[in-house]
């Protein structure tokens, strides 16, 4: 009996690799790449627990307010809990090395949270693939502006500015460090190998977003969040 594990191990890179190859190539439509990304981001954003950022918006009241015992206590708490998920992590990494992943997720294919993740997904596929069937024009315009170098835009506060540039979705993040840490996000390790600690962000209405240039850059352009900051095109 063949071993699943290794079948769908071996499977996975040559997939990947046979996608990032195909995401390149003219002959791809832009509103095909586009949901293909679309799918790639609902999978493999990292979403820390509502507790966390909760106990990350009290630290920065309690910051903002000059409590430094408070906001000390909050952070011993935080990293208890930050311990606590990293060792739910460690249990679920040791699972899927016992079980294939079809298997996992075929357990948890009626929860209402899976549900939840896999509907709501298929709902944005359909809405997306309507609206590019129906207005194939669209395509056009973009594979145009495709061609133009990526957008730059100018991020201010007090006085400072930097620049960040529209790149394409699957650009590394650590490209544009120097804005994303003038924005306030923290990165881990050096050059290529950094890494930003949390790949989401919260708005002015508590709601998170995925960390990607075109979520900051919309938020800032409708000031739905980062407060103090503002954004032209350059």
């Amino acid at each position: 009996m063949p071993d699943t594990r290794t079948a769908e191990a071996v499977a996975t890179p040559s997939s990947r690799v046979e996608y990032e190859n195909a995401i390149h190539l003219s002959q791809h439509v832009p509103q095909a790449k586009n949901i293909s990304e679309m799918v790639l981001d609902a999978f493999q954003s990292t979403k820390e627990s509502e507790q966390i950022r909760q106990l990350r918006a009290a630290i920065r009241q309690a910051h903002d307010s000059f409590d430094d015992d408070k906001a000390y206590e909050l952070m011993g708490e935080l990293k208890q809990l930050k311990d606590a998920e990293a060792a739910d992590i460690a249990a679920l990494e040791n699972l899927s090395s016992q079980f294939p992943i079809s298997r996992i997720l075929s357990t948890y294919k009626d929860d209402p949270a899976f549900q939840e993740i896999v509907y709501g997904l298929a709902l944005k596929v359909l809405n997306q693939t309507h609206q590019a069937i129906s207005n194939p024009s669209a395509g056009k315009s973009k594979t145009a502006r495709a061609k133009k170098e990526a957008e730059v835009f100018s991020i201010s506060k007090d006085g400072i500015s930097v620049t960040l540039p529209l790149r394409n979705p699957r650009a590394k993040l650590n490209l544009d460090r120097q804005a994303l840490e003038f924005l306030g996000f923290t990165f881990v390790g050096e050059g290529d190998e950094a890494e930003l600690q949390s790949e989401t962000f919260v708005d002015n209405s508590g709601a998170e977003h995925p960390l990607t240039r075109k979520s900051i850059i919309t938020a800032l352009q409708q000031q739905t969040a980062f407060d103090g900051y503002s954004i032209a095109q350059a």
